[in-house]
């Protein structure tokens, strides 16, 4: 196969993979955002356990209190019942000291008991704050799912449109030339330039004027010194690009 027909099928390939970029970036941004939405559902979903944990603790600590209060009461009924049988001051004393006792330990009980239920109160508006966020959340995570899958199925059928032909190049190019093709195109997104007026339009720099010459006169396939893109002659190409541009129509 002639350097010509090598070139054509290299300027046809450039052009197919050229119009699936966008598509591919399309594809590879639509994944993001639809992750980024999801990692916000789990962040929220870790808040709302521990909210739940912190709600459970507080109100087992208020039954706690609410015990240690009713032992407190009991404490001053039976303290009251002796004060009533003391024989003596010495065990009137004791008794009243039992009582002050007994009433210092209620009074923090309870000022104890008032702080975990503003506590409770607190952590519940914000759970069922947030309760609601997660719902809507998650509505709004399966909505964009479903629109990410429907929008990634219509560029996956757009990019298999845009490919269409490509498999049958592939056999007209060497295979070295393939590889470096693919590799510069890895790293500058398209791997075949035309020259114009000795210009790379691939980089806009000028190419060697031996390079230029071998190019027209289609005496080797060259790369540029530069970009290392592979260069075509556009003038020559016109018909076969013109072609292309008709298929693709």
């Amino acid at each position: 196969m002639g350097v010509r027909e090598q070139l054509v099928a290299l300027a046809k390939l450039g052009r197919i993979d050229a119009s699936t970029q966008d598509v591919d970036r399309e594809l590879a941004e639509i994944p993001k955002e639809v992750n980024l939405l999801r990692e916000s559902v789990a962040l929220l979903e870790g808040l709302l356990a521990k909210e739940r944990n912190d709600l459970e603790q507080a109100q087992t600590l208020r039954d706690q209190q609410d015990v240690l209060l009713k032992e407190a009461a009991d404490s001053i009924s039976r303290a009251k019942a002796k004060a009533a049988k003391a024989k003596n001051a010495r065990e009137a004393d004791a008794v009243e000291r039992e009582l002050e006792t007994a009433r210092r330990t209620i009074k923090e009980r309870e000022a104890e008991r008032e702080k975990l239920v503003t506590a409770i109160a607190t952590v519940q508006g914000s759970l069922t704050q947030h309760e609601t966020e997660f719902a809507g959340l998650k509505e709004l995570l399966a909505q964009k799912d479903a629109e990410a899958q429907e929008k990634m199925a219509e560029l996956q059928a757009k990019r298999g449109a845009a490919l269409h032909g490509r498999d049958d190049l592939l056999p007209l190019i060497p295979k070295d030339i393939l590889a470096r093709y693919d590799a510069v195109r890895g790293r500058r997104q398209a791997g075949v330039a035309e020259v114009k007026d000795g210009i790379c339009q691939g980089c806009r720099m000028a190419v060697r004027p031996m390079q230029n010459i071998v190019i027209q006169r289609e005496e080797g396939i060259e790369r540029c010194a530069h970009c290392q893109r592979y260069l075509y002659w556009g003038a020559w190409l016109v018909d076969e690009t013109a072609a292309l541009e008709e298929g693709e129509k």
